[in-house]
């Protein structure tokens, strides 16, 4: 019978017949376990350094997003100007050169007009004119006299003038045409011209001076 409980679950028996002592062992029960694939090795790494990590990340990839960014602004800043400048050069050099392109393109001196633009497709001015009124012999005579000077670096050929008389409202009274030179002028060069008319309209107040047109040449006569 058992006479101790020992320490571990073992327990002390002894026989009464025959005086014999002998210890005997709790049994346990062995239960196996599943065998599970562990990693080797196990990351254990501090949570600040992980966060480091992270945000060293986030800045790179907003570093690149910016670069490509930037460069894909610069490209369309490029391809704008190369637009702006393949559209607004003709402008421009319409702007500042309207001699030349109504040389080269006559038809767009009405466009120049319409614009306000008095383009010198000439090369030439008119300076110090003069008006005089005379009578002779009983008639009243006009007299018009001034220069020609010719303000380009290139020898001109001087073209007809043509004269109008126009009345207060601006109606063309009376018009003619008149030979200046038959010489080209050399660059910086001036030359005079004098015109005369005789009884010009009485109700006439403006005169007017300008180069003649092609078809303009020779007439005499009114508007």
């Amino acid at each position: 019978m058992p006479e101790a409980r020992l320490s571990g679950g073992s327990i002390a028996i002894s026989c009464k017949t025959c005086g014999h002592h002998w210890t005997e062992v709790e049994t346990i029960d062995v239960v196996e376990v599943p065998q599970r694939n562990l990693p080797r090795v196990i990351d254990n790494e501090d949570m600040p350094e992980l966060e480091a990590r992270r945000l060293a990340e986030i800045a790179r990839e907003a570093e690149r997003h910016f670069r490509l960014a930037r460069a894909s602004r610069q490209r369309s800043l490029r391809n704008w100007t190369a637009y702006g400048v393949f559209f607004l050069a003709p402008i421009v050099a319409a702007l500042l050169f309207p001699e030349q392109v109504v040389q080269a393109a006559p038809v767009t001196i009405r466009a120049y007009q319409k614009l306000g633009y008095d383009v010198n497709i000439y090369g030439l001015e008119l300076r110090r004119v003069e008006r005089q009124h005379a009578i002779v012999n009983g008639t009243r005579v006009l007299s018009v006299k001034g220069d020609i000077v010719n303000i380009t670096d290139d020898a001109r050929k001087l073209p007809w003038l043509r004269f109008a008389l126009e009345d207060d409202s601006g109606k063309e009274l009376y018009s003619w045409t008149l030979d200046t030179s038959s010489r080209p002028l050399r660059a910086g060069e001036a030359t005079g011209f004098t015109t005369r008319v005789q009884a010009p309209p009485e109700t006439s107040t403006h005169l007017k001076i300008r180069f003649a047109k092609a078809d303009e040449i020779g007439s005499n006569g009114g508007s």
